[in-house]
C-alpha cells in the first residue's frame, strides 16, 4: 500500500501528513512565495502559447481575492527578500511572460478591477510586432501597477548563447527598455527558464535586482537570481488546484527540474 503525502495546518503551523504511517512532520522554513506565471490571457489561437481563457483569468483572480490573497508587486516581494524580512502569510504575486498584445487588452483591465499589481517580461525585439503590446500600450501599463521587464533581446533561449553575445541579451535589452519607458528595470526573465550560470552573473552586474526561471523544486536557500514561478494553465478554474499552488508548499510535491 502506498504512502500518500498532505499538507494540513494545525495552530497555524504547515505540517506534512504520511497517511498510511500515522506520522505527521513539521515544514518549517520550506514555504515559498507563490510566483504565478502566465503567458497569453484571451482567446486561444492556433500556436504553441499557454493560453488561459480571460473567463478562467477572471474566476482565478476571484478566488485569490475571496481567500484574502495579499497580492505583491516585484518590488515589495524583492525587498523583503533581500532584507530577509518575512512575508505576508498568504501572499503570492502574478507575472506574464512575453508581452502579448492580450496582456493590454483583455489580462489589464481584469487585474485593475480587482487592483492586484503584475509584471510583464517583454522582449524589446518583439515589441510592436503583430501580436505583441506596443512600447505605448506598455508604457501606459507601467504608470498602473504594472511592473515592466525583460525577457531578453531577441528572446533567446540563455544556454545556448555565446558567452559574447549574453551583454546584448541582458544588458542592452534592459537600456533599451528604460529608454523607451523612461524608468528603470529590476527584474529579468529567462525565456524557457534556461540560464547558465554566467546569466546570472551578467545579470547581477547589469544592475537586476531579480531574475525569475520555470525551474522548480525544494530548497532552503532562496537565490535572487533564479526565483522559480508555477504556471497557471486553464485547468487551475478549479479553487482546490490554485489553493494548493498558492499555498507556498506546492513545490514541495513536484519533481526537480533543472535547465538545460
Amino acid at each position: 500500500m502506498g504512502v500518500e503525502v498532505g499538507v494540513i495546518e494545525r495552530q497555524g503551523q504547515p505540517l506534512v501528513v504520511m497517511r498510511g504511517t500515522g506520522k505527521c512532520l513539521g515544514w518549517s522554513g520550506l514555504r515559498q512565495l507563490p510566483i504565478l506565471g502566465y503567458h497569453r490571457v484571451g482567446p486561444f489561437q492556433r500556436d504553441h502559447v499557454p493560453t488561459v481563457s480571460a473567463e478562467a483569468f477572471e474566476r482565478q483572480l476571484a478566488t485569490l481575492e475571496r481567500r484574502r490573497v495579499r497580492m505583491l508587486s516585484l518590488d515589495e516581494a524583492v525587498a523583503a527578500l533581500e532584507h530577509h524580512d518575512p512575508l505576508p502569510r498568504h501572499s503570492a504575486a502574478i507575472t506574464f511572460d512575453d508581452g502579448y498584445v492580450e496582456t493590454y487588452t483583455v489580462a489589464w483591465p481584469i487585474l485593475r478591477r480587482v487592483g492586484f499589481p503584475a509584471a510583464v517580461f517583454v522582449t524589446p525585439g518583439e515589441v510592436g510586432r503583430p501580436g505583441f503590446a506596443t512600447w505605448d500600450q506598455l508604457v501606459e501599463m507601467s504608470r498602473d501597477a504594472i511592473t515592466i521587464g525583460s525577457h531578453t533581446m531577441h528572446h533567446s533561449y540563455l544556454p545556448l548563447v555565446s558567452e559574447d553575445r549574453l551583454p546584448e541579451e541582458l544588458i542592452h535589452s534592459k537600456a533599451v527598455i528604460e529608454e523607451r519607458l523612461g524608468r528603470p528595470v529590476r527584474y529579468l526573465s529567462y525565456p524557457i527558464g534556461g540560464y547558465p550560470p554566467l546569466a546570472q552573473v551578467v545579470a547581477k552586474q547589469a544592475g537586476y535586482q531579480a531574475a525569475f526561471t520555470t525551474n522548480r523544486g525544494v530548497s532552503r536557500a532562496v537565490d535572487r537570481y533564479a526565483l522559480r514561478r508555477i504556471k497557471v494553465t486553464e485547468r487551475d478554474t478549479n479553487p482546490l488546484c490554485l489553493q494548493a499552488k498558492i499555498s507556498g508548499y506546492y513545490d514541495c510535491f513536484r519533481a526537480l527540474k533543472r535547465p538545460a
